[in-house]
């Protein structure tokens, strides 16, 4: 007896472009408040429908969207500039922001995709880190794990302010330059 496989069809060209819409949407609006499924679907200008046929739940979505951005990091690591890296890598930061206080209590900050997504951001800046020291644009004794907890603190730390953290990780990165 012959076993049928089903062919796995590649996605159509607009559920791609919704697929993307709806990832550009979320970026936007987990910036701006607290995430809404609703929010979202109107930014992207698709039914809630759409939406939930891409992104079951909202944890997906935001996964969906974490991931991205960090491959987007990871691109932008290899033009090799950490300031640059530094600033993205904080506005990236205050675009999860809103959803993490969302979805507090179903995130498992040890789960295999955020230990994962967080892997691939410490490598990044690992790269970076390595390249501005030999450059002499660095100084030697900041880890990798520093400039790391510099980000989350001003992300995520007591009194973190989206309006201030830029010009607070400017005097942070000036003060890094060798003497």
């Amino acid at each position: 007896m012959c076993k049928l496989t089903p062919k796995t069809r590649k996605p159509r060209a607009d559920q791609i472009r919704n697929r993307e819409r709806l990832l550009e949407a979320a970026r936007k609006v987990f910036r701006s408040d607290n995430g809404s499924l609703e929010a979202v679907a109107r930014q992207a200008e698709v039914g809630i429908g759409t939406l939930y046929r891409h992104f079951p739940t909202r944890e997906a979505l935001f996964q969906a969207v974490y991931a991205r951005e960090v491959a987007a990091l990871e691109t932008q690591a290899q033009q090799g500039e950490l300031a640059a890296w530094m600033k993205a890598a904080l506005e990236m930061m205050a675009t999860k922001g809103g959803m993490v206080a969302a979805l507090e209590p179903v995130l498992d900050k040890d789960a295999p995709f955020f230990t994962e997504q967080s892997a691939r951001m410490g490598a990044a800046v690992g790269r970076l880190r390595d390249q501005a020291v030999a450059a002499g644009e660095l100084r030697p004794d900041v880890t990798a794990e520093d400039l790391m907890r510099v980000l989350l603190g001003l992300s995520y730390g007591p009194g973190a302010d989206a309006s201030r953290s830029g010009l607070l990780l400017d005097v942070f990165l000036d003060g890094l330059k060798p003497e």
